[in-house]
């Protein structure tokens, strides 16, 4: 009778009648989830969860075809809080899916009661047969979402008036690509989004090609992105619920990027978006109201070294102290693989840049200020090494 039991248990679970559940999934989320929000009203049946997500799908999904879905999400949202943060609630990112009805997405965040306090992506337009496409990017682009607004302890999202519906979102589905893997998804949308223009802050302006990617490739990728909601989260304010209070103007916002990429990123502001005196008497204001936010020629340090992205010290400036900084130390440190071109060192201290990771390749050794590394070092850096001079 056991055997028989077990038996019609593994077949109504391969048939998609009961949630899939990992041996070490956390406690269960509810078998059944009654939509409220806007006009949804479907009964949603629990298909699958595990620490990261929990998957609820409508009547009308094939849980066989859809079931990518599942490590696809978890995947997604793990990296998302490696690499930003908690964003708060139980952990897990509540995905809702249906098939040709409620076409499109939004978000629902852990803070609200209108999805019962849970981070909740649902999503629908699609039988969601295959994980490629706007498949894959409906629901990348719903996370992104919830980081710009449950990031480290802070709710809402300032910048959303500025960049709208889908900018801050572009860069970070980008990353996300490339980070999982997804290589072909990656230049997939790379080839759409450097082609977008915008109607604003003024017309033709293209988001991606001359704002964030510029800025996502030259000034750190991923700690960049992840510095600028860490930084409005600590100075941009907020109430005693931790609410943010206001939006964010445009100099406000290039002051707060300015410092999340260690540079002034004026003059790249100035090209992507127009530069208005508006915009100009903004951005000195922001640097006057939040002098704590620092960049570029405002980095010091007493004993070691500080490494910037441009020849005679421009771009980026990452301070560093007496150790060794392999590949990944160095990009966690705020330096972008091969992208170094100047560095001030202290006094008494040796710098040695290598060309390759794990300190192998060419070297070049600097003792001293070095307003440009050379033609043979120029953006040629992979590890560092920093000591004292006996």
């Amino acid at each position: 009778m056991k055997k028989s039991v077990a038996l019609l248990m593994a077949l109504v679970m391969v048939f998609g009648l009961l949630p899939q559940i990992p041996a070490n999934a956390a406690s269960a989320p509810p078998s059944t989830w009654q939509e409220h929000w806007f006009e949804h009203k479907e009964l949603l049946k629990l298909a699958y969860y595990d620490d990261e997500v929990a998957v609820y799908f409508d009547d009308d999904i094939n849980p066989n075809q859809a079931n990518w879905i599942y490590s696809t999400a978890a995947d997604v949202w793990k990296y998302t809080k490696q690499t930003y943060g908690s964003m708060g609630g139980d952990g897990r990112l509540y995905v809702v899916v249906h098939n040709k009805k409620y076409s499109g997405g939004h978000p629902g965040y852990y803070y609200n009661a209108d999805h019962d306090y849970r981070n909740v992506i649902d999503i629908g337009g699609s039988d969601f047969s295959s994980r490629s496409g706007w498949n894959l990017d409906i629901l990348v682009h719903e996370i992104a979402h919830i980081v710009e607004f449950a990031a480290n302890g802070a709710k809402g999202s300032p910048a959303f008036r500025l960049w709208g519906d889908s900018k801050w979102a572009e860069i970070y589905q980008y990353d996300v690509y490339k980070a999982l893997g997804y290589d072909s998804e990656a230049q997939r949308v790379y080839d759409s989004f450097v082609c977008k223009s915008e109607s604003f802050p003024q017309a033709g302006t293209y988001w991606f090609k001359n704002w964030y990617y510029p800025v996502y490739d030259n000034y750190g990728k991923n700690q960049t992105l992840t510095r600028f909601f860490q930084l409005l989260a600590q100075y941009f304010p907020r109430n005693s619920a931790g609410y943010f209070t206001r939006d964010l103007n445009m100099g406000e916002y290039v002051h707060f990027m300015s410092g999340a990429a260690k540079a002034d990123l004026k003059s790249l502001a100035s090209g992507a978006f127009g530069w208005m005196n508006e915009y100009e008497n903004q951005y000195q204001a922001a640097r006057r109201d939040f002098p704590q936010i620092t960049y570029g020629g405002d980095v010091t340090i007493s004993e070691g070294a500080v490494f910037y992205g441009d020849a005679n010290y421009g771009g980026f400036a990452v301070a560093l102290g007496v150790d060794t900084y392999n590949y990944n130390d160095m990009l966690a440190a705020g330096i972008p693989n091969d992208k170094l071109s100047s560095v001030k060192v202290t006094p008494g201290i040796k710098v040695t840049l290598y060309e390759h990771k794990d300190f192998q390749g060419a070297s070049k050794v600097l003792l001293a200020d070095t307003s440009y590394v050379g033609d043979d070092f120029n953006d040629k850096t992979s590890s560092i090494k920093i000591e004292r001079v006996n």
